[in-house]
C-alpha cells in the first residue's frame, strides 16, 4: 500500500471520528441541559412574576406617599418601604437579566456559575430582612394606616420614638459590616455558614458552595 493512499485512509477516517466526536457532543449537550433549559423558564416566569407584584407595590407605595406628604411620620414611613420594595424589584429585574443571558453554547463552568448566581436569590431577601431589622417600625406604621386607618405614631409618647430611633441608628454600621460578610466568599467562616444555613434553604446553601468551588477553580 502506497504512503499517499494510507494517507487519504487516515484522514477519511479522521473525519469520521470528528462527525462522531461533534455527533456525541451535541447528543450529550441535549441531554444535560434539557432539564436546566426547562427550569431556565420555570424561573425567567417566576421572576417576571414578582417583577410584576414589586412594580404594583412600588406604585402602590408612590401613591401613598403623595396623599401622605404632609404628614411627615406616614410619608417617611411609606418612602422606607419603598426603597426595600425598589431594592427587591431591581434583584428581580437583575436575575431576568442573567437568566437571560444564559447561553448553553458556553462552556459548561460559565453556564454553571450564572444558573448558581439565580439561585442564590433568596440570599437578597436574606438581607433584606436583617436591613429591615432597625427600622421594621415602618412597615407596621403603613399597614395600620392603610388596612386600619390607625395612626400608631400618634400613640406613642415622642421621647420613646426619639430614643429608638437613636438606639437603632447606632446598629446601622455594625449591620452593613454583618451583611457584608454574608457571601459564598466567606462560607469557611463558621458563623456566616451557620447564618446562611438557618435562614436559608439546602439548595441555596449548596448554590453558594458551588460558586465557591467556581471561583477556586476559575483562579
Amino acid at each position: 500500500m502506497e504512503v499517499d493512499e494510507l494517507n487519504k485512509i487516515l484522514a477519511a477516517y479522521d473525519q469520521k471520528l470528528e462527525k462522531q466526536l461533534r455527533l456525541n457532543e451535541t447528543v450529550i449537550r441535549a441531554i444535560n441541559f434539557e432539564k436546566p433549559k426547562q427550569h431556565k423558564q420555570t424561573l425567567l416566569i417566576t421572576r417576571v412574576l414578582e417583577i410584576v407584584c414589586f412594580s404594583l407595590l412600588a406604585l402602590f407605595l408612590g401613591s401613598y406617599i403623595a396623599n401622605n406628604w404632609h404628614t411627615s411620620h406616614l410619608a417617611i414611613s411609606g418612602i422606607i418601604v419603598g426603597v426595600f420594595t425598589l431594592i427587591a424589584l431591581a434583584g428581580s429585574i437583575g436575575q431576568v437579566v442573567l437568566l437571560k443571558s444564559i447561553d448553553f453554547k458556553k462552556p459548561i463552568v460559565n453556564i454553571r456559575k450564572k444558573i448558581e448566581q439565580v439561585n442564590i436569590h433568596s440570599l437578597l431577601f436574606l438581607k433584606l430582612m436583617f436591613l429591615s431589622a432597625p427600622i421594621w417600625w415602618a412597615f407596621v406604621v403603613v399597614a395600620a394606616d392603610y388596612f386600619f386607618n390607625l395612626d400608631l405614631y400618634a400613640q406613642m409618647n415622642s421621647d420613646f420614638v426619639l430614643d429608638y430611633l437613636m438606639v437603632n441608628s447606632l446598629l446601622v454600621i455594625p449591620l452593613v459590616w454583618f451583611l457584608s460578610k454574608i457571601s459564598y466568599r466567606n462560607l469557611e467562616t463558621t458563623w456566616v455558614k451557620k447564618t446562611i444555613g438557618l435562614f436559608t434553604s439546602t439548595k441555596t446553601m449548596k448554590a453558594l458552595k458551588s460558586l465557591k468551588d467556581i471561583e477556586s477553580f476559575e483562579s
